[in-house]
């Protein structure tokens, strides 16, 4: 963005925004709610008059999943359509390949997806939970009622393998034990999926961990519902498993499993229901918001409440007008700490239905601040 936005009269414009999100490929079922979440507030700011009467106009690209692409498209953005902010990445590999570029440029990458933490950029505001709002209550959950052996299964990349180095971190020192780790590619098929559940399951775990996202977990927990196993079969606990993905599932197939989330669509307030009545409007009755529809929607927000105070529209006014102050948001009030740049959540632990929702089990008594770097933990859990 080029020209300059006051909170006085001016010329009337769009505010041009970039939007980074798969609508195709493996990561689609994940980043189309994201899209979703963004779209749904640009619509909702504009529809409120906009920012000083200025309209918001999200520039879409689709990088199919494809980390090169999110790099260039990334580019495309800050250079071709002249905007200095983008929401969008999921992965955190594509995160990591437009990192650099943003930060080259000086843009700013709204980030909304849960990610392993140790990472710290002035120009990003991470969204999305990191170890200590998320994996450390779901694992005290689990040590209470299922135990303390644990499967681990993700895929081959820095996310998986960075959440399971802190896992088997906190189980080594709180009495705990990982009985199998596996890791698979990309896409695998039915029958390495397959072959992969099998031998986890020979180890016996109480719980089977799973860092597989996108159309990955869909197929992951397709066929482990077709597995044959004598007895009960742990539940998968996921970090990233949310109602879309549990609603791609053949409904004998979507019950009984677990995943932490700052946000449920089953929450009951009044926020949430006002909210989920909007998505539904806007996207179809059959469509529910998840985690990461709402995490993009409340960040649009943040960055909306940020260019409203600030007197330019320029990286370092946008910036400086971020604000500590609560945030409303559909799963509670979020607050950005300036800090870190990551936001302070309440987890909420929950296990999916046959309809496709998920059941809340736990919920956290009180907000959580990002530690993304674990600082305060000794690795030690406590039950």
């Amino acid at each position: 963005m080029q020209d300059t936005v006051k909170n006085t009269e001016y010329e009337k414009r769009t505010i041009k925004i970039g939007v980074l999100f798969s609508q195709s490929g493996p990561m689609a079922v994940s980043e189309s709610s994201h899209l979703r979440g963004v779209l749904l507030a640009c619509e909702e700011v504009n529809n409120n008059g906009g920012i000083g009467g200025n309209k918001l106009e999200p520039i879409i690209l689709d990088p199919a999943g494809d980390d090169l692409l999110y790099a260039k498209m990334a580019t495309e953005l800050l250079l071709k359509h002249r905007v200095n902010v983008i929401f969008g990445c999921c992965l955190s590999s594509s995160r990591k390949a437009v990192l650099p570029i943003i930060e080259r440029f000086n843009g700013i990458l709204f980030y909304p997806s849960v990610y392993e933490g140790f990472e710290y950029s002035p120009n990003v505001i991470y969204g999305g939970g990191v170890p200590n709002q998320l994996v450390l209550p779901l694992l005290k959950y689990i040590f209470n009622n299922y135990g303390k052996n644990i499967a681990l299964i993700g895929l081959d990349y820095l996310y998986p393998r960075e959440i399971n180095r802190v896992v088997n971190e906190f189980l080594n020192a709180s009495g705990g034990k990982v009985v199998a780790e596996k890791y698979l590619n990309f896409s695998a098929d039915a029958a390495d999926l397959r072959l992969n559940l099998n031998d986890i399951l020979k180890n016996k775990p109480d719980v089977i961990f799973s860092t597989v996202v996108g159309l990955d977990s869909i197929n992951l927990y397709s066929v482990y519902a077709e597995l044959e196993f004598d007895g009960v079969k742990p539940p998968l606990a996921s970090l990233t498993a949310v109602e879309s993905s549990i609603q791609a599932l053949e409904l004998d197939k979507r019950e009984g499993h677990i995943s932490v989330a700052s946000y449920f669509s089953s929450l009951e307030t009044e926020a949430n229901k006002a909210f989920i009545k909007k998505f539904k409007t806007r996207f179809g009755e059959d469509t529910s918001p998840c985690v990461f529809s709402e995490v993009a929607y409340s960040l649009v927000n943040v960055f909306a409440n940020a260019l409203l105070s600030a007197k330019y529209d320029d990286t370092e006014s946008i910036l400086a007008a971020l604000s500590e102050a609560p945030i409303e948001s559909p799963g509670g009030d979020l607050f950005l700490d300036l800090n870190t740049n990551h936001l302070t959540l309440r987890p909420y632990v929950a296990k999916s239905n046959r309809e496709g929702s998920y059941d809340i089990l736990w919920e956290s008594p009180s907000v959580i601040k990002a530690d993304p770097y674990l600082i305060a933990y000794d690795r030690s859990i406590e039950v």
